[in-house]
């Protein structure tokens, strides 16, 4: 086996195990460039005898995103326009919020909602913190159901 290998050969081999060319690429080096014709077993074999190790490839450092531009902060906070929407920023207005003044029995909150669309419902939130909404009027889209439960929020933080 490594009889068939001369010095010369054998360094070309040991370039190759350093480059990371692993035993299959080695095999086929040695048929393309010297005409050596071995198994792939005597390839092994080869590399064993004379202690020749493959190197691992290096993983390529992966580069860090770089940061995106912070916009600069403006020095005092804007209100959102009234047309805009709390979650998306589309052009839709904020639904009307509102508390009742006497509570319904068995809730800890309760109010109504009302939105440009004409859409109203009421809501309460029970003593073990469910939101129950009632409509009164026309069907919320998933967007009114966004707003609503921002503006919800809204008013929960401020309690």
């Amino acid at each position: 086996m490594s009889s068939q290998v001369n010095a010369e050969q054998l360094e070309m081999v040991r370039q190759w195990a350093s480059q990371g060319i692993d035993l299959n690429g080695i095999q086929k080096n040695l048929v393309n460039e010297c005409g050596v014709h071995l198994t792939y077993m005597d390839v092994r074999f080869l590399l064993l005898d004379h202690g020749i190790e493959i190197a691992q490839p290096q993983p390529e450092p992966v580069a860090a995103p770089a940061p995106e531009p912070q916009p600069e902060a403006p020095s005092a906070p804007e209100p959102a326009p009234a047309a805009a929407d709390p979650m998306t920023g589309a052009a839709a207005v904020r639904p009307t919020m509102s508390l009742d003044d006497i509570q319904i029995p068995g809730t800890i909150l309760s109010g109504k909602c009302e939105f440009p669309s004409g859409t109203k419902v009421s809501w309460q939130i029970d003593q073990m913190g469910q939101l129950a909404c009632n409509q009164l009027s026309g069907t919320m889209t998933p967007e009114e159901q966004q707003a609503f439960v921002f503006e919800l929020r809204q008013i929960l933080s401020k309690m």
